[in-house]
């Protein structure tokens, strides 16, 4: 029972990770080569991808100079998900 619930669950991994932009699984890859946990990175992802749009996500994540404005956005929605 214990290893059917395992092969559920990585499928299930698979599948999500199927169904993400490219954009979402290297901000997450990143974001977890940094030391947090992957639910956190995903709540960072899903928040500023509410905020920005995928595009302005994209846009704003792969640009060589930031907003200030967008790096606070960043560095609160940290915050937020790490306290979730």
């Amino acid at each position: 029972m214990r290893i059917q619930s395992l092969i559920v669950l990585i499928s299930c991994s698979f599948l999500m990770l199927g169904c993400a932009s490219k954009t979402e699984r290297q901000f997450i890859s990143g974001c977890k080569s940094g030391g947090i946990e992957g639910s956190t990175c995903s709540c960072i992802y899903d928040k500023l991808e509410d905020k920005y749009g995928e595009d302005g996500l994209k846009n704003n994540i792969y640009t060589l100079q930031q907003t200030e404005s967008f790096q606070m956005d960043m560095v609160n929605t940290s915050y937020q998900c790490m306290k979730e």
